[in-house]
């Protein structure tokens, strides 16, 4: 063995025994709460999963006249199959499967930004993964899902690279029937033309929604129940709520583009508090204009995206990496509730940044913007820690300008790489 590569192999085990103690103490928690009696929202999906399991209703109004449970008809058969098992059974299952989505999730993202998921800068691993910790806790204290989304959607990049184009579907698909919002990765396939991943994200999707869930439900009721999830979910958004979620719709939590636009541009509450409402908009705009405001600046990044990426031609691994971070981002703020567990998917936009930061040229005036970028985005998403002198800066949209900043660095690195391409090209 290279007596130089001992100091980095020590190095490696000691991540390693940090992430599986970190990870373990994640998933006791969860177990913990159960014998408390506080279950967040693990025992919303026992019951669903019973409901499903019995025949029952799975979109059941609460006390506020919303569904309790927000997802589509597929996520309340599978928790039909964990629920059988017992409520204790299907929280140890549920952390498990977030641990290995967790896990999964780390090694793909360094693979696509890098090439190779092994024998990499130990920093590459830490500190991406270090900064989304607070997001991680998140999934697996209220039981979500959103890690093992973004192991499903890594994958389906993988696929992608290695011309798996069916795979890439199924896996996309598999992610929109758990939780709507991976859906919006098929306008990027077809943008691209990868005709075969998008027939199989379709006829996938078809699957998962209409055909799994038919023997817990039966094929009629599970069309009506398909029906209910996208009148209420889908298609549900007005001056007072969006989707299901009236007061915490437009509260700091969700971070995405539609919260933020309406909290700065017109009154509502941005503490979803009865007795002592809070204001955080600059001005004083109606809901119809801030719609329209909302829809130019989603164009504006829309089209800030395709006029970053590349030509068929000048499409390298390390530019497609680059592509795929940027449509996370755009998934995350996009997607009319986003709330803060949702940004644990910028494991991977960071992963990539950070890769880049660590090639680049040392000493370099490159290498010290990509510090300054690197560090300003990971001020802001720290604004999202519970500290009460930083709730001004949540209610402001912080995770959403980190998302936005990231964005921008990343298409501008995009541009340039098409720059030296061109360049490289005119020159040969």
């Amino acid at each position: 063995m290279d007596i130089k590569q001992t100091p980095r192999i020590l190095t490696y085990k000691r991540l390693i025994i940090v992430f599986v103690v970190v990870m373990a103490a994640f998933s006791i928690i969860p177990v913990c709460n159960y014998f408390r009696g506080h279950t967040k929202d693990y025992g919303l999906f026992y019951h669903t999963g019973q409901s499903a399991l019995h025949h029952g209703d799975i979109y059941t109004m609460g006390q506020d006249k919303t569904f309790r449970f927000m997802y589509p008809p597929t996520a309340a058969a599978l928790l039909a199959i964990l629920s059988s098992l017992g409520f204790l059974p299907m929280i140890v299952i549920l952390v498990l499967v977030n641990s290995a989505a967790w896990f999964a999730s780390v090694f793909l993202a360094v693979y696509l930004a890098t090439g190779k998921a092994l024998q990499h800068h130990p920093l590459l691993y830490l500190v991406p993964t270090a900064c989304c910790v607070p997001y991680v806790w998140d999934t697996y204290l209220l039981g979500q899902p959103n890690l093992l989304l973004l192991a499903f959607m890594l994958g389906a990049f993988v696929c992608l690279r290695h011309k798996k184009e069916w795979g890439a579907g199924v896996l996309i698909a598999l992610a929109a029937s758990i939780k709507a919002f991976p859906i919006l990765a098929l306008v990027y396939l077809i943008y691209r033309r990868w005709w075969k991943a998008v027939f199989f994200t379709i006829a996938s999707l078809c699957f998962f929604l209409v055909l799994l869930p038919a023997p817990f439900r039966g094929l009629q009721r599970n069309l009506q129940d398909i029906k209910t999830w996208n009148q209420g979910m889908a298609l549900h958004y007005d001056a007072d709520s969006i989707a299901q979620r009236p007061n915490r719709g437009y509260s700091w939590r969700n971070q995405s583009l539609v919260a933020v636009a309406n909290r700065l541009l017109r009154p509502v509450d941005a503490f979803r508090s009865k007795t002592n409402p809070r204001y955080v908009n600059l001005v004083n705009l109606e809901f119809k204009h801030v719609n329209m405001i909302i829809v130019s600046i989603g164009l504006g990044l829309c089209l800030f995206y395709l006029a970053s990426m590349p030509r068929y031609t000048q499409r390298t691994a390390n530019t497609d990496s680059i592509e795929y971070a940027m449509l996370i981002i755009l998934i995350l703020i996009l997607t009319p509730l986003s709330f803060t567990y949702f940004y644990v998917w910028l494991l991977y936009p960071l992963m990539v940044v950070f890769n880049l930061l660590l090639t680049a040229p040392h000493p370099s005036r490159e290498r010290n913007v990509m510090i300054v970028w690197f560090v300003a985005c990971s001020l802001l998403l720290s604004f999202m820690l519970p500290v009460p002198g930083f709730v001004t800066f949540k209610t402001m949209g912080c995770t959403f300008w980190a998302c936005v900043l990231l964005l921008v660095g990343l298409g501008l690195k995009l541009q340039r790489l098409k720059r030296h391409f061109m360049n490289f090209r005119s020159h040969g």
